[in-house]
């Protein structure tokens, strides 16, 4: 999987909204129980960085799209295309809809009819035999298929559990409600929505064993300041410098006295706590879940955000001599005191891509990027890898498991210049691909190693969609699809683009575009008149919308 999604604390939290808010944000997923399920039987998940495009899968074999008032499926392999009959009652398009979930040996998909811009009827049905649909629920807000081909809905504020046909009540919700489903889809735990400020808000929150319906209520939560851990077996919250953990229905002191955690996005899910004492503010301590403690630094500057590896720790202290230096530990021992690295700005971004022996770090203050050597004979050494910079953002990375990569793929600004430069560590991969946060991977698989890449020259505004994706490989750009305002691909990264589709030359005033597909090297026709993508937004962990 892609080291992660951006380096600053807003792309750790983007991070986060794209794993937690995926799924039901209008959507569904599908897969199997936990204990029914092994590794093999799950589709793997394209962890795309990319806003643009679903995550694909292979089992899925299928994509949605709106033409006119009607819902069409059209498969990848031949791009037959079955008209699954009138979807909408007022033409308006569902554009994120969990249709296929992560199990290669189940055949189901979700479909729906009578989208209002808000509820739907929801259906579910076999590629094999996808007119054959089998309704599930009337009125439904928001639905998510688990790994088993159960279902959980809402409907008219009430949450169900939708299994071998029938539909049992888990939860009869409020108002603003939230749903955060565990990653083994076994669990959920149900939270006010909270409110925008860092205010504190005590309120009850439920965690809801899915299949034996067991709940649990936890009182005075402060759901404005709450961390939880992927399977949900660590839930967490900050409450007069205070962390509290959920525990057999009682919140259980970790520890007191404290600021808020600095890897506070992720630490329901570390093992440690890194924070500093309430009345200790140039402190940095590390805490453990059973309270114990260890001072870490007693001149602490500035706590590095990073991706949770529980191996790293990075931050800024004044040493001896009162200079602002970047340290950086690894396994407990300190790798290195670097000097040059100024953060009084806006402190000090860092990037690890995949499976590499270099931590990168970006300095806005100083408009460099370094990296540090975390293996081999040059660890702990310190590298200029690009300089007058700004705008740094990391991109995703190479999604296979056996290939070392010790590139960074990124964009930045190049000084003078008021659009993104795409860089693979000092080597310019593009100079300009706009201004509009155009979106990269880079790849190393089977297939070899390459970047794909969009640019968003043709954006007049944000909110404009008007891309075109590249292909880099061996030094040679190849463009594969021009004007494109959405795709939804088969697995395009790791195929290149082949089978996927593309909405391309879309007119605003219609509000349709042509539907391509991109295969044997060449985009290939499909349909005209197209009004969007259904897209298929599914994850395994995933935060539930009403």
């Amino acid at each position: 999987m892609s080291k992660k999604y951006s380096s600053k604390l807003v792309g750790i939290l983007y991070f986060l909204a794209v794993l937690l808010f995926a799924i039901l944000a209008s959507s569904c997923s599908s897969g199997k129980k936990p204990s029914e399920v092994s590794q093999e039987d799950i589709d793997e998940d394209t962890n795309s960085n990319d806003s643009k495009g679903s995550n694909t899968f292979e089992a899925a074999k299928l994509s949605l799209y709106l033409k006119g008032d009607n819902l069409y499926m059209v498969r990848y392999d031949n791009s037959e295309i079955i008209d699954l009959g009138p979807c909408t009652n007022n033409g308006s398009v569902m554009k994120k809809f969990s249709i296929k979930g992560y199990n290669k040996k189940l055949d189901l998909f979700c479909s729906f009819s009578d989208y209002d811009g808000k509820t739907y009827t929801l259906y579910t049905s076999t590629s094999k035999s996808p007119t054959e649909r089998t309704k599930v629920a009337d009125s439904v807000t928001i639905h998510s298929a688990l790994k088993n081909g159960d279902i959980l809905y809402i409907s008219n504020k009430e949450l169900f559990l939708y299994k071998n046909g029938k539909a049992v009540s888990l939860f009869k919700e409020k108002e603003g409600m939230k749903y955060i489903l565990s990653e083994n889809q076994d669990k959920l735990l149900i939270i006010p929505g909270r409110d925008s400020s860092d205010k504190e808000n005590s309120a009850n929150v439920y965690l809801i064993d899915i299949y034996t319906g067991n709940t649990t209520v936890y009182s005075n939560v402060n759901t404005n300041s709450f961390n939880y851990s992927y399977e949900l077996d660590r839930i967490c919250y900050f409450k007069n410098n205070t962390i509290y953990q959920l525990k057999d229905g009682n919140s259980k002191e970790i520890v007191r006295g404290i600021e808020k955690p600095y890897n506070y996005i992720t630490f329901a899910s570390d093992k440690v706590i890194y924070t500093s004492k309430a009345d200790e503010p140039t402190s940095l301590y590390k805490f453990d879940f059973n309270g114990n403690e260890e001072l870490i630094s007693d001149s602490l500057e500035k706590f590095v955000d990073f991706e949770r590896r529980e191996d790293l720790l990075a931050y800024t202290e004044k040493n001896s001599e009162g200079k602002i230096i970047l340290k950086v530990a690894h396994n407990g021992k300190t790798l290195g005191e670097y000097e040059d690295i100024k953060g009084d700005r806006d402190v000090i971004d860092e990037a690890l891509p995949f499976k590499s022996k270099y931590w990168y770090f970006f300095s806005e203050e100083n408009k460099k990027l370094w990296r540090v050597a975390l293996e081999g004979s040059s660890k702990g050494e310190i590298e200029l890898v690009n300089e007058n910079i700004t705008g740094f953002s990391d991109l995703a990375y190479a999604q296979s498991h056996k290939v070392e990569n010790d590139n960074l793929l990124y964009r930045a600004i190049i000084e003078g210049n008021d659009y993104n430069t795409l860089f693979l560590d000092g080597n310019i991969i593009n100079k300009n691909v706009g201004k509009y946060y155009p979106s990269a991977h880079l790849e190393n698989n089977d297939n070899g190693e390459y970047i794909i890449y969009y640019d968003t020259l043709s954006q007049t505004s944000y909110e404009d969609d008007n891309e075109t994706y590249h292909i880099w490989e061996n030094g040679k750009d190849t463009v594969i699809a021009k004007n494109v305002k959405d795709y939804n691909g088969f697995l395009p990264y790791r195929n290149k683009f082949e089978r996927t589709y593309f909405l391309t030359d879309y007119d605003y005033s219609k509000g349709t575009g042509l539907l391509k597909q991109y295969i044997n090297g060449e985009l290939k026709d499909i349909d005209s008149e197209v009004k969007g993508f259904v897209r298929n937004n599914t994850s395994s962990f995933s935060t539930i919308f009403d």
